[in-house]
């Protein structure tokens, strides 16, 4: 069972510098995608691909990447990966990266020999789990709901009966990704590169 969960961060050292992997392309809303993602109200305004200019010294090496959305962005194994653990509800947002060494003003100008890598997706997922522990956790009370959590001090999550699920999300702090200790374990073994695990308290 998975009795661990961690937080799911990027390797913000990999590049040897501050820059991003990758930079987009605009797109309607693009200045809210990271709330986009983060709430599936926003679903239907998501975009049907999501174009970015990418360091392919990097790109497809890192299968999770850093982005200037603030997104979850993945490459296709990384997702099989999860995938093969369990299922979870999730809308996959298809990603093109175009490989910056190329000058491109806009994808509507690219042109066939600039190369292009088309095994990245963006992820939303679809549900909440609720495994946020009230009683151990520490937090002040939110400005606009006082029996829901502002800020966190401390973060502490009850094992759910069936165990985690291989990603998930949480309403008491949406912008942060769990992963599982299987989904971890397994994304190690696969050698799944540019992620960071952090782990996170669980009580009984």
């Amino acid at each position: 069972m998975n009795t661990k969960v961690y937080k799911l961060t990027h390797d913000y050292n990999h590049s040897g510098d501050p820059e991003r992997d990758a930079f987009h392309f605009p797109f309607e809303h693009a200045n809210k995608a990271s709330i986009m993602f983060i709430n599936p109200k926003y679903r239907e305004r998501l975009p049907d691909k999501i174009y970015f200019q990418a360091n392919f010294s990097l790109i497809p090496e890192y299968d999770y990447p850093l982005t200037d959305l603030r997104i979850p962005v993945m490459s296709l194994k990384m997702l099989s990966v999860l995938k093969s653990l369990g299922e979870f509800e999730h809308l996959e947002v298809p990603v093109e990266m175009i490989d910056d060494a190329y000058p491109v003003e806009d994808v509507e100008s690219l042109q066939e020999e600039v190369p292009v890598i088309k095994t990245y997706i963006a992820l939303m997922l679809m549900s909440r789990e609720n495994v946020f522990d009230y009683k151990t956790s520490i937090f002040e009370p939110s400005s606009f709901d006082p029996s829901k959590p502002g800020i966190i001090e401390k973060l502490v999550l009850h094992k759910p009966k069936n165990g985690f699920a291989p990603i998930f999300r949480i309403d008491e702090a949406p912008d942060i990704l769990f992963v599982s200790q299987t989904a971890k374990e397994s994304l190690e073994v696969n050698g799944i590169k540019g992620c960071v695990f952090k782990p996170v308290e669980v009580s009984e």
